[in-house]
């Protein structure tokens, strides 16, 4: 039993190194454990850091602080419209471990937690002096999962940006996929986000998808690849697929056929299917008003070039005409 006796030891000694770091009064929550340094960080100091670790792990960052940090100064929260049913199947589970759940009891739950009616946070306002409208997905909100409630409050924010004429649209993904609890009408969300996006697109709004954490299942295969622009907000970026690995490689008939980057950012990227990784979320504003100058500049000198063309065609008509 010797070598029992070591290891609860030298776990101890472990232990107490680190929480000999934690100041005396601060609560548990105040510390995050890195899943990929496995350092413990301080939380006042991740949240100067925009949630990123010393090992450039990114932190999911809140949607009130992502918005705070794009914006800049003051912007209007697009209110989820009220008259949205979360749960139309009534779902319920009536039989195994959870014998009579209900799920508007767990959308209630998230909706106490996070503060919001939908998975969604949407807000209007100028970023770096371009009207913007910025859809936020919360994965606190049930992984960040899309359903009717999702869509119809996905819907408000396009038409308000479409009436407002922004110059901007852009969408963080956090997101699992399509709320199965909600059966067909969870389907059909997929159908009316791209039509939306397709107004989007026919009001000539740069439009932008940031995949920030997971984007999976039904948001991965609709809305998101419409964007004019995929940017992957860092490296650490996972779990950018339709399905997982486990089964895609049963279609596959086996795992040596998946690549080890498979629906990771860099694999992504390396299929063609992103425009951009960033090192770091704090390059995002920057990379997104750079990029929308330089379209609108474009459009503009576009603009301008026909103008004189028609002007130019205007005058040679007249000169024809007094030379006869």
């Amino acid at each position: 039993m010797n070598w029992l006796t070591g290891w609860k030891k030298k776990i101890g000694i472990k232990v107490k190194k680190i929480f000999k770091k934690q100041p005396v009064g601060q609560q548990e929550t105040d510390w995050k454990n890195c899943p990929q340094c496995k350092k413990i960080s301080y939380l006042p100091d991740l949240i100067a850091n925009s949630y990123i670790c010393e090992c450039s792990f990114h932190f999911d960052l809140p949607p009130k602080l992502r918005l705070d940090s794009l914006f800049d100064s003051g912007y209007k929260i697009i209110e989820a419209p009220d008259s949205i049913n979360p749960d139309p199947l009534n779902f319920e589970v009536k039989d195994g471990a959870r014998k009579g759940y209900k799920y508007i009891e767990k959308i209630k739950k998230y909706r106490k937690v996070t503060g919001q009616k939908t998975a969604l946070m949407c807000a209007i306002g100028s970023i770096s002096n371009l009207s913007s409208v910025v859809v936020c997905f919360n994965p606190k909100f049930g992984a960040g999962r899309f359903g009717p409630a999702e869509n119809e409050h996905f819907s408000k924010a396009a038409n308000l940006a479409i009436q407002n004429k922004v110059d901007m649209w852009i969408v963080i993904y956090q997101s699992s996929g399509i709320d199965v609890h909600t059966g067909i009408t969870g389907l059909s969300s997929m159908v009316k986000s791209v039509v939306s996006m397709n107004e989007i697109k026919k009001a000539g709004i740069p439009t932008f998808a940031i995949a920030a954490r997971a984007v999976a299942g039904g948001t991965f295969a609709s809305s998101f690849f419409m964007h004019d622009f995929i940017i992957i907000e860092s490296k650490c970026v996972e779990n950018l697929l339709f399905s997982g690995k486990r089964v895609t490689a049963n279609i596959l008939k086996g795992t040596d056929q998946i690549p080890d980057d498979f629906g990771t950012g860099p694999g992504i990227m390396k299929s063609g299917l992103a425009d951009i990784t960033l090192e770091s979320r704090k390059e995002l504003k920057q990379n997104i008003t750079n990029l929308t100058n330089i379209i609108l500049k474009k459009e503009h000198l576009e603009t301008t070039n026909v103008n004189e063309a028609n002007e130019n065609q205007e005058d040679f008509k007249k000169t024809a005409s007094t030379a006869s």
